[in-house]
């Protein structure tokens, strides 16, 4: 059975969060000081620790360093109680290494939800830290690909910051993969059986939304709060609900939006559009963004607090330019898994591998568009060339040659919708090469089964 300590001076909060945490499956020892919760610690490593951010003796963060490491994290996970959270004391937690804070009154489901994602003893084992190691070592860390010793430092920061609970701000040039890295950092978090709900933030800029305000989009909105809101509709903050929500482009979302999270990631509860009602939060914020932070601090496109929440937890994804060999171990994978997708689609049973002259590409390359631009090169170069693909520049002769084929050519009314003119291309090319879909595939740079795919939702099949 898990333990856990909690340090409270009030009588009646004690009672009460004791039997919260017993009812969840703990066994409870208690302290109403600082020197009583450092004499129970010589007696037993709870598996948690909830405590009072003001006792009688000092603050609750002072205990920090009397914990002890705890298997398998590393870390001991401690839930801070405060009854005057600030943006400061937030920070200052985070940054001493607290898993999460409760405001009081504590709220009962937010605590539940935070006791079931305290690991129980041996939840992780030392067989799965091994092969942990073991894939790291062969370039695999979830979803994620590379074994440069830059990308390693990504790895070591993942690592520490998904047992936690405090936001994360992942930054990089486009195309290094930063959805990846929140997906991984997910996976390996307490949410991970949560939704990980995304976002990308430059949708507000676009107007891509319709009629849905920012707030209706990030709170949600009750039926009739506005023209057209015919019944209600769950925020972001909701759809992730006991998982995760990523937001990508962070500097792009509105500044009001930007102080209404903030706002929201304090007092731990929102507000539906609409609404009167407060609704606790229970997600994790994972922030993203391409820019140089401090300048869009500078430039007033992002909050210096929301900066500071999102800065106690951060981690910076290299280029591909200074990753080493890892740009052919991506090359390799992609075309093992093209392989497949062919071969799975029944149009045709390959095995195509790189060359010689291509991995030297990889190795020169500079990849201005880091991870993104690999895959669409390699990916092209590959439905282009036969079983070895010696070169990223296999398509550019057939692209070309097929943008003149038969002399074909579609012409597009300004304002088309975009799937009809990929509709029109796609009868285009197919007519210029004869029906065969393979080389048709190749030309419009797509797979074979993508194209198999718009075909049969094109009824041409």
């Amino acid at each position: 059975m898990p333990h856990a300590l909690i340090v409270e001076d009030d009588p009646n909060s004690l009672s009460g969060l004791s039997a919260i945490v017993a009812a969840d499956g703990f066994s409870v020892d208690t302290a109403t000081s600082l020197a009583e919760a450092r004499a129970a610690l010589t007696r037993f490593i709870p598996d948690v620790v909830l405590v009072d951010l003001n006792l009688p003796d000092g603050g609750g963060l002072d205990l920090l360093p009397n914990l002890p490491s705890q298997p398998p994290d590393g870390t001991l996970p401690v839930i801070v109680m405060t009854g005057n959270a600030t943006v400061e004391s937030a920070i200052e937690g985070l940054r001493h290494g607290i898993w999460d804070y409760l405001l009081k009154p504590v709220n009962i489901p937010r605590l539940r939800s935070l006791l079931a994602r305290i690991p129980r003893p041996y939840e992780l084992t030392e067989e799965v830290q091994t092969l942990r190691a073991t894939l790291r070592r062969l370039g695999h860390f979830g979803p994620m690909i590379g074994r440069s010793d830059a990308i390693q430092h990504v790895y070591d920061r993942i690592e520490h910051t998904a047992p936690t609970e405090s936001a994360v701000l992942i930054y990089g040039e486009a195309g290094t993969g930063k959805e990846i890295a929140a997906r991984t950092l997910h996976e390996m978090s307490r949410r991970r059986k949560g939704p990980f709900v995304s976002f990308d933030c430059r949708s507000f800029a676009h107007d891509i939304n319709g009629s849905r305000s920012a707030d209706s989009i990030l709170f949600g909105h009750e039926h009739g709060a506005f023209a057209g809101a015919e019944r209600r509709e769950p925020g972001l903050f909701e759809q992730a609900g006991g998982g995760t929500l990523f937001l990508d482009e962070i500097t792009e979302l509105p500044l009001a939006q930007q102080e209404a999270l903030l706002r929201a990631l304090d007092s731990q509860t929102f507000m539906r559009v609409g609404g009167t009602n407060q609704v606790v939060t229970d997600f994790r914020l994972i922030a993203a963004t391409r820019r140089p932070v401090r300048e869009a601090v500078a430039d007033g496109t992002l909050r210096e607090d929301l900066w500071l929440r999102l800065d106690a937890s951060s981690i910076a994804l290299p280029p591909l330019r200074e990753r080493g060999e890892d740009a052919v171990l991506f090359a390799e994978v992609l075309v093992d898994d093209l392989n497949r997708e062919v071969n799975a689609s029944g149009f045709a049973t390959v095995n195509k591998h790189i060359g010689p002259n291509l991995i030297r590409e990889c190795l020169t390359y500079d990849w201005p568009g880091n991870v993104r631009e690999l895959h669409e090169r390699v990916r092209r170069a590959y439905n282009a060339s036969g079983e070895v693909i010696e070169t990223l520049r296999a398509d550019e002769a057939s692209s070309a040659g097929g943008r003149r084929l038969n002399g074909g050519s579609v012409q597009v009314t300004v304002g088309t919708p975009l799937a009809d003119v990929e509709d029109l291309l796609i009868r285009a090319t197919l007519d210029a090469v004869g029906g065969t879909r393979h080389r048709a595939a190749t030309l419009l740079g797509i797979s074979p089964k993508t194209l198999y795919n718009k075909l049969q939702r094109m009824k041409l099949s």
